[in-house]
């Protein structure tokens, strides 16, 4: 705001003019940035509040300021557990990149193995007792080596966690893989973002409700919804996309795979949880 347009407001503005003015400048001071009035300034403006109507409008501002940093801390909290699903995930990702380039890479040495009988004979040889995290190595017909993320395992544990006798047939489960502990890390990172942008909208809706509009306060909740939207990992493989034009449909299904990182912008605000933020954060005392 330029300094003489402040000098007009505390001179000849009107009381929300005013008001908004000192919501902007606690708002700057909350979060150490630039402040726009000197101490001089904002002691005018403060000592202009006489009349009752301007202190009770002085005091509902100061109770909305409280509520929305309160609510901005606990979202910042939340935007960092977020992150913590969406590093967690991102790991995964690395470690099924790094099982599919070393399945490639073995491969590409096993192809110089024209004997199709020799190449199995290696491979075997190889990939015994060799299984990377919550991978499974066999072979292929061919002789090659096949890393699979996606399988089933033996489980002699029931779904009550009780031990299944030797002698009765054991659970199958896909537990031990890769993608099936990658969908529930998905599904945590997908759960929490969610979360995050249902309490965003209760904020932005509480002050917009409450004529509240300070900019200093929507800046803040922009940055922290700018980190939430960027990507978990810059490769658009591992989001089930890729920049050829319209794919052959057995690409599009061989992509769905891979599709394992959540989608920001398809997420919609939950109502449950909304109103549940709002009522225990932004009500009134």
């Amino acid at each position: 705001m330029a300094k003489k347009d402040i000098s007009k407001i505390l001179t000849t503005g009107s009381l929300k003019q005013k008001i908004l003015l000192v919501g902007e400048q606690r708002a700057r001071a909350t979060y150490g940035k630039e402040l726009i009035l000197t101490d001089h300034e904002y002691n005018q403006l403060s000592d202009s509040f006489k009349k009752s109507n301007e202190i009770k409008l002085w005091n509902e501002w100061s109770k909305h300021a409280i509520k929305v940093v309160g609510a901005i801390a606990n979202l910042q909290g939340l935007m960092f557990e977020v992150k913590v699903n969406y590093s967690n995930l991102r790991g995964y990702i690395l470690v099924w990149n790094s099982i599919e380039n070393a399945e490639l890479l073995v491969n590409s040495v096993l192809h110089e193995t024209k004997n199709a009988k020799e190449r199995k004979r290696i491979a075997e040889i190889g990939a015994k007792g060799i299984d990377l995290l919550f991978s499974k190595t066999t072979l292929d017909k061919e002789g090659y080596i096949d890393i699979k993320v996606d399988f089933e395992t033996d489980n002699f544990i029931d779904k009550n966690g009780k031990k299944i006798h030797y002698k009765d047939e054991p659970v199958k489960t896909k537990e031990y893989s890769l993608l099936y502990v990658m969908n529930n890390v998905k599904q945590e990172a997908t759960i929490s973002a969610i979360k995050f942008i249902s309490w965003r909208e209760a904020i932005l809706d509480y002050m917009d409700e409450e004529g509240f509009n300070v900019k200093t306060y929507k800046e803040i909740l922009q940055k922290f919804t700018n980190q939430i939207e960027e990507p978990v990992i810059g490769w658009g493989k591992y989001s089930g996309e890729l920049n050829i034009g319209t794919p052959h449909p057995n690409v599009k299904k061989l992509l769905s795979k891979y599709d394992i990182t959540p989608k920001i912008s398809e997420l919609k605000v939950d109502k449950n949880i909304y109103d549940f933020f709002k009522s225990e954060f932004l009500r009134d005392e």
